[in-house]
């Protein structure tokens, strides 16, 4: 008789989904969403014990997997401790060689049902309970990976027909981690925002900005010698936030929130915008921060408020 390739019920995979888009949809607890995520997963695959976590990149972009939820598998007095300090702030998983490092490496599912002699394998700590059998799944979001799982010691093993059942739950899991990292922005963005709203109340009226240009914060307004300059409301206030934060770049997206409010706009409105005021005043020296935002850079000895 043929043998049955494992996959996951259909019911019982909508029945998680439900789960976590009603649950976690809006959550930003990192430690929170994660371990209601590798619960669920645990619990789907049969797996003994796993982990889930964001993919991030170190300053010379080495991949790296830091974990909030990871099943406590302690085995000693100083795993314990390890383990109780790092789960709520998060595990980093950094070994490229090894079998999570190989989902890290390639971006592609890693199944392992004999880790003792495969030559992926890292080795495990003296004392670690066995890990028999491994699958790990990368998953993706905006066409870029997010994050990876690593399940261990599931009866009979792992096979590629179970990760494609789990296709619409990792799906899911993308979704879910790419609108927590945008809430988590939003509220990076909104924070920030609020500061330079207080530094914006504690500015004197006037700033000179050199080349004769004075930028009157109580009116929004800016002359040259004492002419009035022709900008717009938007100009003005993309000035505003640049004189702000002068000589730091500013990010987009406090830029965006500063001019449009909470309007949605597209990369090329802040451009097109950026563009018209360079042009209306070549002397003040603007510059784009890839990446990053803009940058209004005035010299110490130009720059004053009175």
């Amino acid at each position: 008789m043929k043998q049955l390739t494992p996959q996951i019920p259909e019911k019982q995979l909508l029945s998680a989904i439900t789960t976590v888009l009603s649950h976690y949809i809006t959550e930003t607890d990192p430690y929170v969403l994660f371990n209601g995520l590798l619960e669920i997963l645990l619990d789907l695959t049969k797996s003994e014990y796993g982990f889930i976590g964001e993919v991030f990149y170190t300053e010379d972009d080495k991949p790296y997997i830091k974990s909030y939820a990871t099943t406590n598998i302690a085995w000693s007095e100083e795993t314990r401790c390890l383990y109780n300090k790092t789960r709520r702030n998060g595990m980093i998983f950094s070994k490229v060689d090894s079998l999570y490092g190989s989902v890290l490496k390639t971006g592609q599912l890693v199944i392992s049902n004999n880790p003792k002699t495969d030559p992926r394998r890292f080795g495990l700590p003296e004392g670690h309970p066995p890990l028999n059998t491994f699958m790990g799944i990368p998953f993706y979001g905006g066409g870029k990976l997010l994050g990876c799982v690593g399940i261990a010691n599931r009866d009979n093993g792992y096979h590629e027909s179970l990760a494609d059942s789990l296709t619409p739950f990792l799906i899911t899991c993308g979704n879910l981690i790419q609108a927590y990292q945008n809430n988590i922005k939003h509220q990076q963005v909104e924070a920030e925002f609020q500061r330079y709203k207080e530094r914006l109340k504690l500015l004197d009226k006037d700033t000179m900005l050199g080349c004769d240009y004075k930028f009157n914060h109580s009116h929004l307004t800016l002359t040259q010698k004492g002419r009035a300059i022709c900008l717009t409301k938007k100009e003005l206030k993309l000035l505003e936030i640049l004189i702000l934060n002068h000589d730091r770049p500013t990010q987009y997206d406090i830029i965006e929130q500063h001019v449009w409010g909470n309007i949605l706009v597209g990369e090329s409105s802040l451009r097109s915008l950026l563009r018209r005021l360079r042009q209306k005043l070549p002397e003040l020296p603007i510059k784009t921060v890839s990446g990053v935002g803009y940058m209004l850079t005035i010299p110490s000895s130009d720059y004053q408020s009175s």
